[in-house]
């Protein structure tokens, strides 16, 4: 069992093996916090919005979260890059120097963008996820408040600028790109045009009707209406045709014999007005005559007079049959020369159709390349457009607004001095004690073992303590070897 009285006075004895220890670390714990500088933190909260170039739909707001936490993660990178935060120490200048520190000459240097690229971070609202949000603070520390805003302002600065330079060059590539591409798109649209320029002259006169054609696609456009009424035409001219053949046979025949022409159709006689009347004055001259012969002798003036009219219309028929005969050769001429003229057309527009059946196809396929690649021609010069207004704007406007001014910390970060020097103390002392338990026997501090009365000797003997043994001081030397050699023990291999 331990005892705390051999405790106390192995303290005393070997006072040294802790007092030192405890004492080394406490001054060097003074001495960290003299010398330790006391840094300031200061916060930027930034506002991310944005490019308005190609979104009229809500401009300066992003399209889905992803895109506003890759924007986020981007300016992290810019912000802490080694070229941003050598131009902010370069316009910050040099920390003050203390009275063991001299002014560095070559600031900032290697070292310095190192270390102060470790006092830069970028983060999110409290409670919120990095990136969820449009708003994001920077921090930043220095070796005094005014250095800490003076530190977070100009590095706000200098990441506007880095993010106008990173604009400007993503946007210059773009819009060489699409320069690029706007220019074979506009070859390869010459080249279709050229196509369907010589395809369009080779069809000449008939281009408006391919047009048609091939817009519509029901086949009803002018050239079909011409053939369709051509076709009429000709159809009509033929029954004519064989309407006047059959009438001059007809007339041919009652030339000889004038009852012929009375079985004759009246719609066979439409085109001869004039036989028509004079068949139907035959016919009541006829009638007439027998009326008056049936009541009257044939030698009766009235009889008489009848048959002579009678006789009188029929030579006039006579004649009117000779004419309608020479009439109907000549216009049988004529028709004939029509159906010639009409069939002569009808195979010009049918061999104009056919000429453009074959064209049809591949006109339409120069047509639809070319309509698609004048669409991506329009749509490579609207993103041209769009491009060259991002780099216009990427020297005026700004993607980052600052909610206020920096917002410096009301104590410097980390421990106090105070809080060093006890830690330091404490440290020592604890380090002191466990450099003497550690060189310190077990048995030195517990109790010795109480021996057992004996019952020879009678009543008269009595228990006697065990005397304390007497404490062994050793060295600080003897120590450590004694330390090494339980070390040893404990440690066979």
């Amino acid at each position: 069992m331990i005892d705390p009285p051999k405790i106390l006075d192995i303290l005393l004895a070997h006072r040294y093996r802790w007092i030192v220890p405890t004492v080394v670390i406490t001054i060097a714990a003074v001495g960290y916090a003299l010398l330790k500088p006391s840094m300031w933190s200061a916060s930027q909260t930034l506002v991310l919005r944005e490019v308005s170039i190609g979104g009229l739909d809500r401009p300066g707001a992003f399209a889905r979260p992803e895109d506003m936490k890759t924007a986020q993660e981007t300016i992290q990178t810019i912000a802490r890059s080694r070229e941003v935060v050598a131009r902010t120490l370069e316009e910050i200048g040099p920390p003050p120097t203390g009275w063991l520190s001299s002014a560095p000459n070559d600031w900032p240097n290697a070292d310095n963008i190192s270390a102060y690229r470790n006092y830069i971070s970028v983060g999110s609202p409290s409670g919120t996820e990095f990136g969820t949000t449009e708003i994001f603070s920077i921090h930043v520390e220095a070796e005094s408040p005014e250095r800490a805003a003076l530190f977070a302002t100009t590095l706000c600065d200098q990441l506007d600028q880095q993010l106008e330079q990173v604009r400007d060059h993503k946007a210059k590539s773009v819009v060489a790109e699409l320069e690029e591409s706007e220019r074979l798109a506009a070859e390869v649209l010459n080249r279709s045009t050229e196509k369907i320029s010589k395809l369009e002259a080779e069809v000449g006169r008939d281009l408006a009707e391919l047009r048609i054609l091939n817009e519509s696609g029901s086949g009803d456009g002018n050239l079909r209406q011409q053939f369709v009424q051509v076709e009429a035409e000709l159809r009509g001219a033929r029954d004519q045709q064989q309407s006047n053949d059959q009438l001059l046979s007809l007339l041919e025949a009652a030339a000889a014999n004038p009852q012929e022409l009375l079985a004759t159709p009246n719609s066979l006689l439409n085109s001869q007005p004039a036989l028509r009347r004079l068949k139907d004055g035959l016919v009541d001259a006829q009638l007439r005559t027998a009326q008056l012969q049936g009541t009257r002798t044939a030698d009766h003036p009235a009889v008489r007079s009848a048959l002579e009219s009678e006789k009188e219309v029929r030579d006039h028929l006579f004649k009117e049959i000779a004419i309608a005969v020479r009439g109907l050769k000549a216009e049988r001429s004529v028709l004939k020369q029509r159906i010639e003229g009409y069939a002569r057309q009808r195979d010009q527009i049918s061999g104009r159709m056919v000429d453009l059946a074959e064209v049809r196809a591949s006109y339409g396929n120069l047509e639809n390349e070319v309509r698609q690649r004048s669409e991506k021609l329009t749509e490579v010069q609207r993103d041209l457009a769009d491009a060259r207004s991002s780099l216009a704007a990427a020297h005026a406007t700004s993607l980052l607004t600052r909610v206020g001014l920096p917002e410096v910390s009301d104590y410097p970060v980390g421990p106090s001095r105070k809080i060093i020097v006890a830690a330091g103390v404490f440290g020592g002392l604890v380090c002191g004690l466990g450099i003497l338990f550690l060189t310190t026997h077990p048995a030195q501090l517990t109790e010795p073992a109480q021996t057992a009365p004996t019952a020879v000797g009678g009543a008269n003997e009595a228990v006697e303590d065990a005397a304390p043994q007497s404490i062994r001081k050793l060295s600080f030397t003897d120590a450590l070897i004694h330390l090494a050699n339980r070390a040893s023990h404990a440690n066979p291999r």
